[in-house]
């Protein structure tokens, strides 16, 4: 562990990591940092409003997204030189956000500064190639964090009320554009992270005595640990970062301490650093783990689909990698035989395609279990993808 290694602004709030560089956002000072991690000297500050308390940021790789919780904005600029390119007013107190595809995701805690209550909590969708509100869409009590679970959903960490409402995560379905499913985990978390197996940890804070993480399966919603028996960390745990192997890291505000955890929640090793640390990235040689603000590069596979069984129609969930070439999804029945194939052309992302219960002459197709797999080709050779099981009811 080195200590200060750099000297930063007032009141560092968050940290992110993007095309080999560092970046430091500060809230009372309102600036962001670029600093090469090389050398641990700084490229350039940006300076922000002053009074708009810069919360969190989003980094893809040509823009910062900064959520400014008093303003209620979210500022643009650009990486390489550190000029304003835009700036939208969603207000609701944003706080964390995440990039995924081509929109930026904020969380909008909806926190009234003259009562100290909490409205409407929502999440507000932006655009990111015309750069504008598409829309918003409401969940719990005071989100203040998302992150994406390995099946490309987004959760949602409602923080609750601090008083009589507790923390939930909301599931919400990019593709669908839609809220699947909560999770009532209670107590107060505050943000999230998966790890390798699937895992989601979450920092719920602890004051006296022990700090606290909760955690439950991404995939399935099962809680492993929640206010009844959390996993036990420095005091006060106010971030979370997962490295390449699994081990779990977590920001101690009320220690001033950084604790690793295995998976399952012993402790490894505590390590002392400076005054009340709030948020923390990972960067080691397999992999750059960058917080909550970043989601993984696309890989091709299919994502399920919505709703099944199905009547009328289905949406089929996809993910394409860059390398991915002529892809398209072939619907076939038990026997193997193929009765319809839906062509996803050139684009490389997350996306969906309908297929309405026909076959490739436009019949319909009995009820009964049909299957649909992803194929496409690449350099290496093609690809061919895990089926997965569509269920037609008439």
């Amino acid at each position: 562990m080195q200590n200060h290694i750099t000297v930063l602004g007032d009141t560092p709030n968050d940290i992110a990591y993007s095309n080999g560089f560092i970046y430091v956002l500060n809230s009372t000072s309102a600036d962001l940092q670029k600093i090469d991690p090389q050398s641990y000297s700084q490229v350039f500050d940006i300076p922000l409003t002053i009074g708009s308390n810069p919360y969190s940021v989003a980094l893809d790789s040509s823009y910062a997204y900064v959520c400014c919780l008093v303003s209620g904005e979210v500022d643009r600029f650009d990486l390489n030189n550190g000029q304003p390119r835009g700036a939208i007013v969603i207000g609701g107190c944003p706080e964390g956000a995440l990039i995924y595809g081509h929109h930026l995701y904020v969380a909008q805690t909806g926190f009234n500064p003259v009562d100290f209550s909490y409205g409407q909590g929502k999440m507000a969708i932006i655009n990111l190639d015309s750069f504008t509100l598409e829309g918003e869409i409401n969940v719990g009590k005071n989100p203040q964090a998302i992150f994406i679970s390995p099946d490309h959903n987004l959760h949602i960490v409602c923080t609750g009320n601090y008083d009589n409402v507790n923390g939930t995560i909301y599931i919400f379905n990019p593709v669908s554009q839609t809220l699947d499913d909560s999770i009532a985990i209670g107590g107060q978390p505050a943000m999230g992270v998966v790890g390798t197996d699937g895992i989601a940890y979450l920092a719920a804070g602890g004051w006296v005595d022990h700090g606290y993480i909760y955690s439950y399966n991404s995939l399935t919603g099962q809680i492993i640990h929640g206010p009844s028996n959390p996993i036990l960390s420095g005091l006060g745990v106010w971030s979370l970062a997962v490295d390449s192997l699994g081990f779990i890291y977590s920001c101690n505000y009320g220690s001033d301490t950084v604790t690793k955890l295995t998976p399952s929640g012993q402790i490894v090793a505590t390590y002392g650093v400076g005054d009340g640390p709030q948020s923390m990235i990972i960067l080691d040689d397999i992999t750059n783990n960058v917080a909550d603000n970043s989601a993984p590069q696309p890989t091709s596979c299919l994502l399920g689909n919505y709703p099944n069984p199905f009547n009328a129609e289905t949406m089929i969930k996809y993910s394409l990698s860059p390398a991915a070439r002529g892809a398209s999804i072939a619907i076939f029945d038990i026997t193997g035989r193929t009765l319809s194939r839906l062509n996803l052309g050139t684009q490389n992302d997350i996306g969906a395609v309908n297929w309405n219960g026909k076959d490739e002459n436009g019949a319909n197709c009995a009820s009964g279990s049909y299957f649909a797999r992803l194929e496409a080709n690449s350099e290496s050779g093609p690809i061919s993808e895990k089926a997965i099981k569509l269920l037609l009811i008439r």
